[in-house]
């Protein structure tokens, strides 16, 4: 059985999405609160350092990533996942596919796997990403390069959760194996965003590859 995204979406955004006994795995708040910091962060940092930007992006992409582990990591071992997605599991890439679906009843925006290349590649685009509608809105000037970091570090966190930390073994999501996982190893997945439409691009679309692959 292939994943049902439209029944997926509809499952998801019927739940009552709360916190268990380990915590809540998913923040609710307002995109434009979580936009305007960052974005007010980032043209900061631009205007008080020469590398300032490059920094910035840096450290906002690992909020992505820490987002992705314990968002979609959180997701991925809940009893929602095993009532919804689970029974249409097949293979590890349905699981990838499975929380794209996941992602779109969240309100990032509509996520669309363009390719799946396991263990390899994801290559995921977005026509109405969350950032970038917040970025030109607010801000006149077009940037050199992606404005989506929580959607670049969430890419590369679904395929280190998949490929590179296996959670499918349901492992306890401690510091440790967030290190492992993304600090550690050439195995590592890291995401890019190759097309923003903050900087002009029709579409948002962001790669994720293990690390020796982008250079």
């Amino acid at each position: 059985m292939a994943i049902d995204s439209a029944k997926v979406v509809s499952a998801v955004s019927g739940l009552r999405l709360v916190g268990n006994e380990d915590g809540l795995y998913l923040t609710r708040h307002y995109a434009d609160y979580y936009n305007r910091i960052s974005f007010a962060f980032l043209h900061h940092m631009e205007r008080a350092d020469p590398g300032g930007f490059a920094k910035a992006r840096k450290a906002l992409i690992e909020t992505g990533h820490l987002c992705g582990f314990n968002t979609f990591g959180g997701i991925m071992l809940s009893q929602e996942w095993e009532a919804v997605v689970a029974p249409m599991i097949e293979t590890r890439e349905d699981w990838v596919r499975g929380m794209v679906a996941v992602v779109n009843a969240l309100g990032w925006g509509r996520w669309e796997t363009k390719s799946l290349r396991p263990a390899e590649e994801l290559n995921v685009t977005c026509a109405n990403s969350y950032e970038s509608e917040g970025y030109l809105r607010d801000y006149p000037q077009r940037p050199d390069g992606g404005v989506c970091f929580l959607a670049t570090g969430g890419v590369s966190a679904i395929m280190n959760l998949l490929y590179h930390g296996d959670i499918t073994t349901r492992p306890q999501r401690t510091e440790d194996y967030y290190q492992k996982i993304f600090a550690a190893g050439d195995n590592r997945f890291e995401g890019r965003e190759i097309a923003c439409r903050a900087s002009g691009a029709p579409r948002c679309e962001w790669v994720a590859r293990p690390v020796q692959r982008w250079s």
